[in-house]
């Protein structure tokens, strides 16, 4: 059975984030059987028509405008929809382009509708009131009003987007113990499962368990450059635990504030520890050369202050590292994990595994084992398919 399938997705290829990442394994699997047609932002790619692997790529401008509604070629993305006729729509993400601009539309689109969520940033406390009261007469006023704005807006959001996950064919989520899937146990849904994410094959071929210790110890972080990413936290962290014969890498996205924060901080705790020695922070590399760099990586530390199910977890899994994290998201599922909660205990577990490298063996050979069972892609791509089947 050959179906016709329509994704609508916040970000694509060439995009690196874990979304981009995790939507571009499964519609490329999927399209091995299947027609399939994906709808994305403009981005890191100006080219209205792509075609990749058997995906046929449509861009559009789909823009969130301070922080709350998303504005853009709206019209045009419903219209093509309808001219495409998916026999099965997939809407990835909740606070996205296509939840925002499909919800209580659903009558009047074609096709099963599946919401592929990756968790929500959306599901904290709100108060409107709380924001008002800090308006001051000011020069900052429109910057309290535009925060007033937000806070209501998100409330609101809040209040309504499970009543719009109701009227989905099926929604799909990453772990059964993620706060959004929790967050929807009180409301009746037609049909759910758990999808988690996966890693590609590659990963599975470094196997960093098995030490190599004539080599410096090479600690690694992938992920967006971001506060809640808290990257600050490990190069400060790193510098002040003082193990030389090591090497940190940071790698994310794109160049932006955080980043160049990150640069400067970087060169200032260089210069005070007088190391020949210092972190590389990249941004903008290109996947192969991620994935050259991964090659040589040993230990992955994340300091994520939230998390849906990273990506970058499950891949450090897959290769065999020792994963050293914060409790967030899905980390704690995964034999051998580190986990700490202040920067004291992070460096005293970074000094630990270097300086007793079977700790290193045995905790990323639990990982490995892992992920074997956990995170290959064909096993994702058929769980998927098998559903869509179904509907």
């Amino acid at each position: 059975m050959t179906m016709r399938i329509m994704f609508l997705s916040g970000s694509y290829w060439p995009s690196l984030d874990g979304v981009a990442h995790v939507t571009e394994y499964l519609a490329e699997g999927l399209a091995k059987k299947h027609e399939v047609l994906l709808l994305a932002p403009y981005g890191i790619s100006t080219v209205q028509y792509e075609e990749l692997n058997g995906v046929k790529i449509e861009r559009i401008r789909a823009k969130r405008i301070h922080r709350c509604s998303v504005h853009g070629d709206k019209r045009v993305a419903l219209k093509r929809i309808r001219e495409y006729k998916p026999d099965v729509l997939i809407i990835v993400g909740i606070q996205n382009w296509g939840f925002d601009w499909t919800k209580g539309k659903f009558d009047k689109l074609p096709g099963k509708k599946v919401l592929m969520t990756h968790g929500s940033s959306c599901l904290g406390e709100y108060s409107v009131w709380n924001k008002i009261r800090k308006i001051k007469l000011r020069r900052e006023i429109l910057t309290d009003l535009l925060d007033v704005f937000i806070e209501w807006y998100w409330k609101r959001y809040q209040k309504s987007f499970p009543q719009h996950m109701m009227q989905f064919d099926m929604v799909t989520y990453l772990f059964d113990r993620e706060p959004l899937y929790l967050y929807m146990r009180d409301y009746s849904m037609k049909k759910e499962i758990i999808l988690e994410n996966a890693t590609e094959d590659f990963f599975f071929t470094r196997k960093a368990y098995l030490i190599d210790r004539e080599k410096p110890i090479v600690f690694i972080n992938v992920s967006n450059y971001e506060d809640r990413k808290n990257q600050k936290l490990i190069l400060e962290a790193y510098y002040e635990a003082n193990i030389f014969d090591s090497k940190l890498i940071l790698i994310g996205s794109k160049k932006n504030e955080y980043y160049q924060e990150l640069l400067k901080e970087n060169e200032e705790f260089a210069a005070k520890k007088n190391k020949c020695q210092k972190a590389d922070v990249f941004a903008g590399l290109k996947r192969e050369e991620v994935l050259c760099i991964y090659k040589e990586a040993d230990v992955y530390l994340s300091a994520s202050r939230w998390e849906a199910m990273s990506i970058s977890i499950c891949e450090a899994a897959a290769a065999g590292l020792t994963i050293i994290s914060t409790d967030a998201g899905h980390v704690s599922d995964i034999p051998g994990v580190y986990l700490f909660n202040t920067k004291e205990e992070l460096m005293g577990i970074m000094r630990k595994i270097y300086e007793n490298p079977d700790l290193r063996a045995e905790s990323g050979r639990k990982a490995y084992e892992y992920a074997e069972n956990k995170y290959r892609i064909q096993s994702k791509v058929d769980y998927l398919e098998k559903n869509l089947v179904q509907l």
